[in-house]
């Protein structure tokens, strides 16, 4: 249910501003709404900080603790972490770096580029040459040193000539001397690696600091939030006043708290004018919240005027996930995951989200039995390998298994054809029922009409033959539409009734077909899935005659793993968008909402003027 707002106006003299907000604060009913949205933005000294310390906690949070912790302050162990940080970037870029260059030396061995320097000052001249191995034997100089190989056919020589025998070969080519040297590099990389050890124990040291640096965080928050609230209202010399919007169950207290905390105050409350967009605060039954998780997580709220949808979704989306995933095993990995590190996605996520991941798995559990799919094993794999005993059993329990593949494919195309057409006859039922005693209402009952309508020329079209097709079909699709036409647009105007309800209502018509016919993707993706499941079983049972069940165990659990992957991906792609978009554009749901968040504060945390 969306919870009733309502518009208040909240006055006070102006010296007493920060003890209004304060209370408004510990109250935490009130969303505030800047009169100048421009202007309610906190100092750039405070959302700096703000981004030094979020800065350093994404730092730290990947960063297992270890080592005594820094007696050092928040902020002091925030600006260390984000110098070391730094550091450690720069270091790793040297030295990879140095490993790029490092194999550009490789041919130059052990030389250092220092002695050769210091060989060359002393009159010692040593000059390299890449030459071909056949033409060494006629080579001749004071002294001749073999470096290294370049390739199969060359090397690298080092010359020292002074009394000038040396006549370089016909294709040799001198090589002149690097700036720098592997043993130089090599020093430089370890001592490189012996400080990013260092930083990353010190690191490891200051993230036994993320528990103070988080509220040091809040701290900062709640004053950045603060002066967003003082800069949303409008302030002169005498009056402070601001303006937001609280629970309607929640606004007529709103004189008598600010009393009991002894402030005076002038509050006036107003229902929302018709152009006026209150934020969105939806209440939800206790077995409806864990599709919450869903809308916390695509960040989609409906408007204030719109409808809430959660029981809807709360309904169709598990029943769709099972049929894209389609397979008892992955089911029972869902609930079992779920229910085993429940504390662990309470803690990571949120309960909503532990529990409708329960709540997937048990209803993918069910349709799996119920169509006969075991981690892509049905009845006739059984068949095949001659367990008749298991199979039997298996469809015993099975009524939506057929034993003929095509009519088990049809079946399950027109259970998804069927729920498809029942989800968007539902969202036109809800809506007329919403509209009510409005006579558009009627509208919404007609489309339903149509709806049904098509679901059956569908049928005929697929299962039963274009030519078969009765007219009954073509009379209550008619009928239909004229009373869509007729109750889309009242207006006094008989004809222009009618001209606009057609014009209006023609488009929405044609979608009906397509509208019904998308909902086959949750069989097609189900279907897809139990391909993928059988095909990794049979390679990997192939392999495992082949050779040995431990070769073959392998590829049929990274088959699995990869199908599972793909349906929780399928979920989204298809499952949601059966909800967020066909559903929801039929009941005229565009969650064009924005949410409740009322301004408040922790117990343990000040904000005001003096703590500023």
């Amino acid at each position: 249910m969306i919870v009733p707002m309502s518009k208040v106006f909240i006055a006070t003299q102006s010296h007493n501003h920060a003890k209004l907000l304060d209370i408004l604060a510990k109250l935490g009913v009130v969303h505030i709404e800047p009169v100048d949205p421009n202007k309610a933005v906190a100092e750039e000294k405070i959302l700096n900080t703000l981004s030094k310390l979020d800065h350093a906690l994404q730092i730290l949070q990947k960063i297992e603790t270890a080592g005594d912790t820094p007696d050092i302050s928040p902020m002091e162990a925030c600006a260390e972490a984000i110098e070391i940080n730094k550091t450690i970037v720069e270091q790793k870029e040297r030295l990879s770096t140095l490993h790029r260059t490092a194999s550009q030396l490789t041919i130059w061995g052990n030389v250092e580029v220092k002695r050769l320097k210091h060989l060359s000052a002393m009159g010692i001249q040593i000059r390299f040459f890449s030459v071909a191995k056949k033409d060494m034997t006629g080579l001749k100089a004071e002294c001749i040193e073999v470096i290294s190989e370049i390739s199969g056919k060359d090397v690298m020589i080092a010359v020292i000539d002074r009394i000038g025998t040396f006549k370089i070969p016909e294709g040799a080519k001198e090589i002149q001397w690097p700036s720098t040297d592997l043993p130089t590099l090599k020093k430089e990389a370890a001592e490189l690696d012996a400080s990013l050890k260092k930083h990353d124990k010190r690191l490891a040291q200051l993230a036994n600091l993320i528990n103070k640096i988080k509220n040091e965080q809040k701290q900062y928050q709640s004053k950045a939030d603060f002066r967003i609230a003082q800069n949303s209202g409008l302030t002169s010399k005498a009056l402070f006043a601001i303006q937001g919007w609280v629970p309607t169950a929640k606004a007529e207290s709103l004189t008598k708290d600010l009393e009991k905390h002894q402030i005076t105050a002038a509050v006036d409350i107003k229902l929302p004018e018709e152009d006026e967009k209150p934020p969105t605060l939806i209440e939800y039954p206790k077995w409806v919240k864990p599709i919450k998780a869903l809308f916390d997580m695509l960040g989609t709220l409906p408007g204030y005027k719109e409808y809430d949808l959660s029981p809807f979704f709360m309904i169709a989306l598990p029943l769709f996930a099972a049929m894209l995933i389609g397979d008892a095993g992955y089911g029972l990995i869902f609930a079992g995951a779920g229910i085993i590190f429940y504390k662990k996605i309470v803690k990571a996520a949120s309960k909503p989200a532990a529990d409708l991941l329960i709540i997937f798995g048990v209803i993918t559990l069910i349709w799996g039995i119920l169509t006969a799919n075991y981690f892509g094993i049905t009845p006739q794999s059984l068949i095949d390998t001659g367990r008749d005993s298991a199979a039997k059993f298996m469809i015993s329990l099975a009524p939506l298994w057929r034993q003929d593949g095509v009519e088990s494919r049809n079946l399950i195309m027109q259970v998804s054809l069927i729920i498809g057409c029942l989800h968007l006859v539902i969202a036109h039922l809800f809506k007329g029922i919403q509209l009510l005693p409005d006579i558009r209402a009627y509208a919404e009952f007609a489309w339903s009409v149509i709806l049904i309508d098509m679901l059956v020329l569908i049928y005929f079209l697929m299962f039963v033959g274009a030519e078969k097709i009765p007219a009954v079909i073509g009379i209550i699709l008619l009928f239909a539409f004229a009373a869509v036409s007729w109750f889309t647009a009242p207006m006094k105007s008989p004809v222009k009734r009618v001209l606009i309800g057609f014009a209006s209502s023609i488009l929405p018509l044609l979608s009906t077909f397509s509208d019904i016919m998308s909902y086959i993707r949750l069989f097609a993706v189900g279907l897809a899935s139990y391909y993928i499941a059988a095909a990794f079983n049979g390679l990997g049972a192939d392999v495992a005659k082949s050779a040995t069940w431990v070769a073959g165990a392998p590829i049929v659990i990274f088959g699995h793993v990869l199908n599972i992957g793909l349906a929780a991906i399928a979920i989204f792609a298809h499952g949601v968008r059966l909800n967020m978009l066909e559903f929801s554009n039929n009941v005229g749901v565009q969650w064009a909402g924005y949410a409740y968040q009322p301004f408040i504060k922790e117990e343990k945390i000040s904000i005001g003027d003096n703590e500023l």
